[in-house]
């Protein structure tokens, strides 16, 4: 039995769409997991509400602090996936892939898709690098530990 938790490095991590196609530029992603709904399934008559669990919030997914390139493929892919209504999906060739180590990475399961809802937000400062941002909707599955 290990002393402590496992350590997953920022330097090991990035975002890929597929196995090997980086988003670069990347500096922070964020999963917001899921969350459960409940329903209020309380009668008359009792002093304690009662509760009962109902459907899931798959939650979202964001990319953000990342370098603003307008010619970058994986960035435009994002973007158009925004701007045209295009669902990610689970796929081995173009998935989007959130790696948390060299090995290991989160995808939507097979059964839902991504919905890029923000993309070509762009940030800029005078004496700074310009920088983008990504967000997307999980929907109809939880993203996944492959």
């Amino acid at each position: 039995m290990a002393d402590r938790a496992t350590i997953l490095s920022g330097a090991f991590q990035k975002v890929t769409l597929g196995a090997t196609s980086k988003v670069l530029g990347a500096g922070k992603y964020s999963l917001s997991g899921v969350t459960r709904k409940t329903v209020d399934a309380s009668e008359f008559g009792v002093d304690m509400d009662i509760f009962e669990f109902t459907s899931a919030d798959g939650g979202r997914i964001s990319r953000t602090d990342v370098l603003f390139d307008p010619t970058y493929p994986q960035q435009e892919t994002l973007r158009n996936a925004a701007f045209n209504k295009t669902k990610l999906i689970n796929s081995v060739t173009s998935g989007i892939r959130f790696w948390l180590n060299s090995t290991s990475y989160m995808t939507i399961g097979t059964s839902g898709q991504i919905l890029m809802t923000t993309g070509n937000k762009v940030d800029a400062d005078r004496s700074g690098l310009a920088k983008t941002s990504f967000e997307g909707k999980v929907s109809g599955d939880q993203m996944i530990i492959i």
